[in-house]
C-alpha cells in the first residue's frame, strides 16, 4: 500500500485526484480545480439526454415520468439547478432569508431558511448518488422540517409547482 493509499484510506477516486494534483506540482503545471471555490465546484444540472425534447402534456404539477413537463422545470430553466431552486425559492417564500452552503465542494448544495433568526427550513439538493443522511437526521432530531432534492434522477423534472408546493407544505402555509 503505498503512501497515498494509506493517506486516503484506499478511496480510489481521493487518490487519484490526489496523485493528479500533486504530479502538477511536481511538474510546475498548474490544475485550476483546487483553486475553485466551493460555488465554482457545483455541478450544472446535467443535460436530460435524449429525453430533453419529449414534453408530457400531463397537468401542471406532474414533476416525474419519462416525459419533460410543459411546466418550468429544472431542465428547461436556463440556469444551474442551483440557480432554478433559487428562484423558486424568491417566488414561493420571498419573506424568508436563506443561506447557502455547498460542503467541500460536493455534489449538494443546502439551503437554510431563516424567518427572523428562527431557523424554519432546510433544503438540500444533492444527487442521487450522493448517500448524505446526517443533515436530515440532525434536522429530524430537532424538529427542523427538511426537504431533499435529486438534481439528476432521470424523470424527476423538479417542476416549480411541485418544488413551490412541498415548500409551503414543509412550511405549513
Amino acid at each position: 500500500m503505498g503512501f497515498l493509499s494509506k493517506l486516503f484510506g484506499g478511496d480510489k477516486a481521493v487518490e487519484k485526484a490526489a496523485k493528479s494534483i500533486l504530479s502538477n506540482i511536481l511538474n510546475g503545471t498548474s490544475d485550476n480545480t483546487a483553486q475553485k471555490t466551493p460555488e465554482q465546484n457545483i455541478p450544472e444540472s446535467p443535460a436530460p439526454q435524449d429525453w430533453a425534447e419529449s414534453y408530457d402534456d400531463s397537468p401542471s404539477g406532474v414533476s416525474y415520468g419519462s416525459r419533460m413537463p410543459a411546466e418550468e422545470n429544472q431542465f428547461n430553466y436556463g440556469g444551474s439547478f442551483s440557480e432554478y431552486f433559487e428562484s423558486v425559492f424568491s417566488s414561493c417564500c420571498p419573506d424568508l432569508r436563506y443561506e447557502k452552503s455547498v460542503p467541500g465542494g460536493s455534489r449538494r448544495v443546502i439551503y437554510v431558511f431563516y424567518a427572523g433568526m428562527e431557523r424554519v427550513l432546510v433544503v438540500e439538493v444533492m444527487s442521487e448518488k450522493c448517500s448524505a443522511k446526517k443533515l436530515r437526521n440532525d434536522c429530524r432530531r430537532s424538529g427542523t422540517p427538511y426537504l431533499r432534492f435529486y438534481y439528476d434522477h432521470h424523470g424527476w423534472w423538479n417542476t416549480r409547482s411541485y418544488v413551490s408546493g412541498r415548500i409551503t407544505a414543509a412550511l405549513g402555509r
